[in-house]
């Protein structure tokens, strides 16, 4: 085949559209706009952190609100270092204003605990998570989910307050906060502060009783009933229903105290353990004393009131005190068991200075101030310390002595020394024991032992005696004994007739009665010449003369 032979071929480019392209770029279109629609509907994504996914189902359990669906679980993961779970939830669109920093989140199931029993429609439908809304502006897309549901919404009317304790044994979330007894609010949360290494409540109060919590409240625990045995007797204080259960937290004024400012929102207080505690911490200033007492101290315990004439005026810090003192029980032996006491000037006056103070003490001390110990209760056993003046025991040199050593042993662990003295009780107690040591160096054996020979000896004449009267029994019953009192009756009758006889109406009492006078005669003849041998002894054989009586010569002149 030749050149000419060929044919070249015409090629024109045609530039008529074609209407079959409508078709799939219509069909683009349709599909950007659903998947624009689509993602525009599903709302944005959350971020929820948790310690463990328990219950909690992807593309099942649901984001609540108010009971109403606001989302739903999409996955759920551990996290890179596999120490949490990451939960992701889709929430439904117009849902992000929920989504603030102020949001909290938490899984609602069966569960019993101080409030009741909550969560039983869980029990067919599953678990779900409950989303309560903040009030803050900020939106936020990431939150923890916590493990228990808090006791209030963060937006609800009223106060919270925080609480530092060093001891909260038996209050817990969810326990009542009592105004007077009457509920005004709830424990919200509560967690350990490892650097202060104490515990942190806080307090939520709600309206309108936020404004009875002001400056001067004072916070302290109601554990239902309290027992207290103290030097002072026994107390009892008996809280709510509620906290008989359960316990909780009261505040109030304390006596005498005026109402202050209200508190602000977030104001920290201090947790007292009760409410007695209260008024002892409020005497923080004081000076230290240490006080030797040779007697026992049991039943002297710290916390005890130190008392001056019946007016609490301090308080017993340390029962005994050997901290800085060295060979403790040669002190003890030698000065006495230390005691370390406070003198609280705010007992004694408000606007009472300590070295005001501390110059009157001295002072007293001077004029014979001194400590005694004193039972308080007789039930229990407790002891106080009583102050008191007394001038003598100044005056006494072993007394004086003693306490010299003493304040030499109180400057030495650095504190002052207050003189002590035994108590009457004390006194009493030291003379019976010398009386029963003086009774337990009688001779009791020698004692006893005559005791039983003079017991025999006694036995011995008791059986002499017995023997007596079995013989005089014997002698009673012979024949002739018996007839011995018809023979005194007989006896005495013909004594009786004789004695008739001299009767004045008898013949013999009248002859009787002529003699006697006729011997009176006699007698009255006879008394002439009685005279005259009384004169003249001789009368009987010469005759006598009858001389004159010798009259006494007259004085010359």
């Amino acid at each position: 085949m030749t050149e000419s032979a060929q044919v070249q071929a015409n090629v024109r480019v045609i530039k008529q559209w074609s209407p079959i392209w409508v078709v799939p770029i219509a069909a683009v279109l349709i599909g950007l706009w659903m998947l624009f629609s689509h993602f525009q509907q599903q709302g944005v994504m959350l971020l929820l952190v948790a310690e463990d996914a328990e219950g909690i189902v992807a593309g099942k359990t649901q984001i609540k609100n108010r009971s109403v669906d606001v989302g739903q679980v999409v996955s759920v993961e551990l996290s890179d270092d596999l120490t949490q779970v990451l939960i992701q939830a889709r929430m439904k669109p117009n849902m992000t204003p929920l989504l603030n920093a102020g949001s909290q989140f938490w899984v609602v199931k069966p569960q019993i605990g101080r409030g009741g029993v909550t969560g039983l429609n869980t029990l067919l439908s599953g678990v779900y998570i409950e989303l309560q809304p903040g009030d803050a502006g900020t939106t936020e897309l990431t939150h923890p989910l916590l493990n228990a549901p808090p006791v209030a919404p963060a937006d609800a009317p009223g106060i919270r307050v925080k609480l530092n304790s060093a001891d909260t044994t038996g209050l817990a979330v969810g326990d009542p906060v009592l105004y007077r007894g009457y509920e005004v609010g709830t424990v919200e949360l509560r967690d350990f502060n490892l650097e202060q290494r104490n515990t942190q409540f806080q307090l939520y109060i709600r309206e309108p009783y936020d404004d009875l919590v002001s400056d001067n409240v004072r916070f302290w625990l109601s554990s239902g009933v309290a027992f207290d045995l103290s030097a002072e007797g026994l107390s009892v204080d008996i809280g709510s229903a509620t906290t008989l259960l359960t316990g909780g937290v009261s505040f109030d004024l304390m006596d005498g105290w005026p109402v202050g400012e209200r508190a602000a929102d977030g104001s920290e207080f201090q947790l007292f353990p009760d409410k007695q505690s209260i008024q002892e911490g409020l005497y923080s200033h004081y000076i230290e004393y240490l006080v030797f007492f040779d007697e026992s101290v049991r039943g002297l315990k710290a916390g005890a009131p130190v008392e001056y004439r019946g007016v609490r005026v301090g308080t017993v810090a340390t029962v005994p005190f050997f901290f800085a003192i060295d060979k403790p029980f040669e002190v003890s032996l030698q000065q006495g068991i230390p005691v370390l006491i406070r003198i609280e000037s705010g007992r004694l006056y408000e606007k009472l200075n300590l070295k005001q103070l501390d110059i009157e003490l001295q002072d007293a001390i001077s004029r014979g101030l001194h400590a005694v110990l004193k039972t308080g209760s007789l039930i229990t056993g407790a002891l106080y310390v009583d102050l008191d003046i007394n001038s003598s025991w100044l005056d006494d040199d072993k007394h004086q002595q003693l306490f010299a050593e003493q304040q030499q042993l109180s400057t030495s662990a650095g504190y002052p020394a207050l003189p002590s003295a035994r108590s009457g009780f004390s006194n009493m107690e030291q003379k019976l024991l010398m009386a029963l040591d003086k009774i337990n160096n009688l001779p009791v054996e020698s004692m006893l032992a005559q005791g039983e020979q003079t017991l025999a000896a006694t036995n011995q004449v008791m059986a002499n005696a017995q023997q007596l009267v079995l013989s005089m029994q014997s002698l009673m019953d012979q024949p002739q004994l018996q007839q011995l009192p018809a023979d005194i009756q007989l006896s005495l009758q013909q004594l009786r007739a004789t004695l008739q006889g001299f009767s004045p109406d008898a013949a013999a009492y009248g002859s009787v009665s002529a003699n006697l006078q006729a011997l009176e005669q006699v007698l009255r003849e006879l008394q002439p010449v009685i005279k005259t041998l009384n004169q003249q002894s001789n009368s009987l054989i010469f005759n006598a003369s009858d001389s004159a009586e010798p009259e006494p010569r007259k004085a010359r002149p």
